[in-house]
């Protein structure tokens, strides 16, 4: 049996898993093509047949769907800087405290490629 044929037979056998699975997959479909209209539509309309938990994800949807539409709108985001951010406290975790901070500053600039080291 291929892939798709055991998880239609899967998705058959509970009508709730089959209306929560299509409704994962038009909301991530939506997301991909940054489609908010059609976004809007699946997260407003009649979704009783989807599990709880589902039910939850989409009140939060809902509650944070200005951010989310701006999110898909606008190219900007943060994660680069977070990275970052993530990088330098692994770094002072892992080095139990530098005594001076010229060196922790250059431990950072050399892993992030922006300072190289000297060599004889």
């Amino acid at each position: 049996m291929r892939e798709i044929d055991i998880i239609n037979y899967l998705l058959d056998l509970n009508p709730q898993l089959k209306a929560s699975y299509d409704l994962y997959h038009n909301i991530r479909h939506c997301l991909k093509t940054k489609d908010t209209k059609q976004l809007n539509t699946i997260i407003y309309g009649s979704n009783k047949q989807v599990f709880d938990y589902m039910k939850t994800s989409i009140k939060t949807i809902k509650k944070y769907m200005e951010y989310i539409e701006n999110a898909l709108y606008y190219g900007y985001t943060n994660g680069i800087l977070e990275g970052i951010n993530n990088k330098i406290k692994v770094i002072k975790r892992i080095s139990f405290g530098y005594r001076s901070f010229y060196h922790l500053k250059n431990r950072i600039l050399i892993t992030q490629n922006l300072a190289t080291l000297k060599t004889a």
